[in-house]
């Protein structure tokens, strides 16, 4: 899944020769993800990323992946595109932009521990105050707004007890409208799921898909990290040994006072009720394309968690 644009080996070639990365080894598809097409790259200079946006146009490439070129100056592990000999780093493959970075070392965790927790906390932590003075965020095209214009639309493939739910949790999420808009706000990263950063042992070596980045609110950024990385193993509510790892680092590099704190568990509910609407959407477009979602992909998985939440 997740690779929507097929390339061939001719394809790949003729874009490498427009760098000095070396001749093309080897190339394969990267099958996590579900927007953009990836492959993984070996030349004889090393390894490499390519990305062609599937849902993007080139002026919204430029806009987002200037956050990464910015963090990269400030030595966060994010992909920063490389520029070819040309000193142009947006390109169009088969009508699509594309990029092409370099390619970190590390994988993916699969059983998340305190350790990662802790790493990634004090990573995303650093990541907002190294954004805050890189100027114009891009609009959160999946925020407040957007959850109260699509859950209409998408209620319809929702049982009667979901559909009372999610019209019960936009109602309490406009009701905390004003106290949501009162948190410190910047950069967010806005997608960083545990498949969205790579780790030798429990060490960060990078943070991943910076394509959703935009504008929000700094601690909603960090209860969407917690409803991935701290599931507990029942798969609905949070283990919390891990959030306590995870919040202690985050705070120990920037501080969140008591009015702040005191919208954790709002803000875990509007992370969760964001992805289970996006999650929605998926399915449904999945659906008009004969496709199911991959397990660890439905929408279900975050209506339990929201309802954990509210239970809490």
């Amino acid at each position: 899944m997740a690779v929507y644009t097929l390339l061939s080996r001719d394809d790949i070639a003729e874009l490498l020769a427009l760098y000095d990365v070396g001749g093309l080894q080897a190339f394969s598809a990267i099958s996590a993800g579900i927007e953009n097409s990836n492959y993984a790259i070996t030349t004889d200079d090393g390894e490499f990323v390519l990305t062609i946006f599937e849902h993007h146009a080139p002026d919204e490439v430029r806009s987002f992946v200037r956050l990464g070129r910015h963090l990269g100056t400030r030595n966060l592990r994010v992909p920063s595109p490389i520029e070819d000999q040309a000193g142009c780093w947006l390109h169009t493959l088969k009508h699509k932009p594309a990029i092409l970075c370099q390619r970190f070392p590390g994988r993916h965790p699969e059983m998340v521990t305190e350790q990662h927790c802790a790493a990634i906390g004090r990573e995303l932590a650093e990541f907002h105050l190294a954004s805050a003075d890189l100027t114009d965020p891009r609009q959160d095209e999946r925020g407040y707004d957007w959850w109260q214009s699509v859950a209409p639309d998408l209620s319809a493939d929702l049982s009667p007890d979901d559909q009372q739910l999610l019209n019960d949790e936009l109602l309490f999420q406009r009701h905390q409208r004003q106290r949501w808009l009162a948190l410190p706000h910047g950069w967010i990263h806005a997608d960083l799921f545990h498949d969205n950063a790579l780790f030798d042992g429990t060490d960060l070596t990078a943070i991943l898909d910076l394509y959703n980045a935009c504008e929000g609110a700094w601690l909603y950024d960090l209860a969407i990290v917690a409803n991935d990385w701290c599931v507990a193993t029942d798969g609905v509510t949070l283990d919390d040994a891990r959030v306590s790892a995870l919040t202690s680092a985050y705070r120990a590099v920037r501080n969140i006072d008591a009015e702040e704190w005191g919208m954790w568990t709002v803000v875990l509910r509007g992370a969760a009720l964001r992805f289970w609407l996006s999650r929605l959407l998926a399915a449904r477009l999945a659906r008009s394309r004969c496709e199911e979602l991959p397990a660890h992909k439905q929408p279900v998985e975050y209506r339990n968690r929201l309802l954990s939440h509210r239970a809490g």
